[in-house]
């Protein structure tokens, strides 16, 4: 049976949908809450075992607003995770920011796109950051 994790958006909590069936995952809102280990530690687990299978595509979506440091060493051990994983694969992602989002673009988008080498690193601005 194929993985799936959807987890509703709070005010300090991201949403949260992972489809294994579809190859997809996807963040949406904004990550600033105590125990992000603990947030992340299921979709940590289900990743390295995903990305260690023999699946031949993968897309997560990120459209993050807003998110503490702690969030943002979860989302490169994630990034770097998929990185790894991506020789031979079909691995994207897209990094969606609003238009007015300078910050989150230049110092965490186009950062993690250059330390990244086997992803195909999309990084898209739109009008909002929902998916």
């Amino acid at each position: 049976m194929a993985f799936k994790l959807e987890r509703e958006r709070t005010k300090t909590t991201p949403y949260i949908l992972i489809d294994e069936e579809k190859g997809y995952m996807c963040f949406e809102g904004e990550s600033y809450f105590e125990d992000i280990v603990g947030f992340f530690k299921e979709i940590n687990e289900w990743l390295q075992v995903h990305m260690a299978s023999d699946f031949t595509q993968f897309t997560f979506d990120c459209a993050l607003e807003y998110f503490n440091s702690s969030t943002n060493k979860q989302i490169y051990n994630i990034l770097r995770l998929m990185d790894a994983a991506a020789p031979g694969k079909q691995v994207v992602v897209n990094w969606i920011v609003a238009n007015e989002d300078d910050d989150m673009l230049i110092e965490s988008g186009e950062d993690y796109q250059n330390d990244m080498e086997n992803l195909k690193f999309n990084i898209k601005i739109t009008e909002s950051s929902v998916v």
